[in-house]
């Protein structure tokens, strides 16, 4: 009471705690009021569940609407190829694309081959899969389809290991398939190489005949140089010009001297023998210019001196050219013949561990159904209860019954 005599109105908060409890009590009210229909439903839930779970479990397989399924799995380890890496190397310093890479791995690359329409069409066939499944009257399409929906195929990068599996609700049946998608696999890595294989060693094949063409182009070069001097290097050359020239200018000092000693013991001018020697002198004169400048005589020439550090520069060149290639040739070689033998005794991959006839299954989860079913029942019934009252509320109010025949 307040000093006015008339009662105190309770607090804000109190009130609005009391109004939450009131439509709490509410709503359980209604809820009690339906609980033979909310318990009766969660039961009948409950019960149709368990029912149908038992008879899910009685029937057999193929006629249970709720089999159980079994998985079977096979882990691959994917090989890699230990000299790729040398022999990507080698074809781009070549200037050749690398076939198959950018990225690419083993285990990509089964990938790839596993989920391609062809390798799904001899699965299929190698598990003679229409006939277990009665799909005579299907398309191929919805036949892969049904391969890919059941299978599994999962590739780790970080280990290189490929497992695949299937699921089937005959457990005998899905480790065939799984051994059938091994077997699949297997064979096409046998027919086809390996691919990335195959093509790299085509493409060191390609290599290996450019640098040969090269090898033979320079060689020629060289030899057409040795022909054409006479030497098997300028060094060689230039030794023997300066050879013949020195022999040349010490006859020319002695055709001096004779010149210089018969001019003192004759005065005529015309002697035969002056003229001799004379003739003779400007003969090795003329023959030592020539060689200084050089010349061409048949089909070996003599460069002129001027010309021989050129030569040499040019011959050095020639020959360093052809060691480079020579050592690219032995090194394709090596890589070729390791590559080779490599794809020829190495296996594409690796059973890790075969597949097995599972033991224990991976679905369905019976317990999980019931309890779902019954939970779904519970509301089922919750909902139901809500809207009989809520009905039964809106018969009983003329002023709402009327706006609904209105409307």
């Amino acid at each position: 009471m307040n000093e006015n005599g008339t009662p105190a109105q309770p607090a804000e908060p109190e009130r609005q705690e009391r109004t939450t409890l009131e439509g709490v009590v509410y709503y359980l009210g209604i809820l009690l009021r339906y609980r033979v229909l909310i318990i009766s439903l969660t039961v009948l839930a409950a019960i149709a569940s368990v029912s149908y779970s038992i008879v899910s479990l009685r029937l057999p397989p193929e006629r249970s609407p709720l089999p159980n399924r079994y998985q079977a799995q096979a882990t691959l380890l994917m090989g890699e190829d230990v000299t790729q890496g040398g022999m990507d190397a080698i074809l781009e310093s070549l200037g050749m694309t690398v076939p198959g890479r950018g990225g690419a791995t083993p285990g990509r690359l089964a990938l790839q081959v596993l989920n391609s329409r062809s390798f799904l069409d001899n699965v299929i066939e190698r598990a003679d899969m229409v006939e277990h499944y009665g799909m005579h009257e299907t398309s191929q399409t919805r036949r892969r389809q049904r391969v890919l929906g059941r299978a599994g195929f999962n590739y780790s990068a970080a280990t290189g290991v490929l497992a695949i599996s299937y699921v089937d609700i005959d457990p005998e049946y899905a480790r065939h398939v799984v051994d059938s998608i091994v077997a699949e696999l297997s064979d096409w890595y046998r027919v086809r190489g390996g691919l990335t294989r195959g093509r790299t060693l085509e493409s060191l094949q390609e290599a290996l005949a450019e640098v040969e063409r090269e090898v033979t182009v320079l060689e020629n070069q060289i030899r057409a140089f040795q022909q054409r001097y006479g030497v098997l290097t300028v060094e060689e050359l230039a030794g023997a010009q300066a050879a013949i020239i020195r022999d040349l200018e010490a006859e020319l000092v002695g055709l001096e001297r004779s010149i210089r000693t018969y001019s003192e013991r004759t005065r005529i001018e015309n002697d035969p023998e002056l003229i001799r020697l004379r003739s003779e002198r400007d003969t090795v004169l003329a023959l030592i210019a020539q060689i200084e400048s050089g010349y061409s005589g048949g089909d070996r020439m003599m460069p002129a001196r001027s010309e021989l550090p050129e030569l040499a520069l040019r011959l050095r060149r020639l020959q360093a050219d052809l060691a480079i290639q020579q050592r690219i040739r032995t090194s394709l070689q090596e890589q070729y013949e390791i590559a080779r033998l490599s794809a020829a005794n190495r296996p594409a991959f690796t059973v890790l561990e075969p597949a097995e006839t599972p033991e224990e299954k991976i679905g369905p989860s019976r317990g999980d159904l019931c309890i779902r079913a019954t939970l779904g029942g519970f509301a089922a019934g919750v909902a139901l209860a809500f809207a009989h009252y809520s009905l039964k509320t809106m018969a009983a109010n003329p002023k709402l019954m009327s706006i609904v025949k209105r409307s």
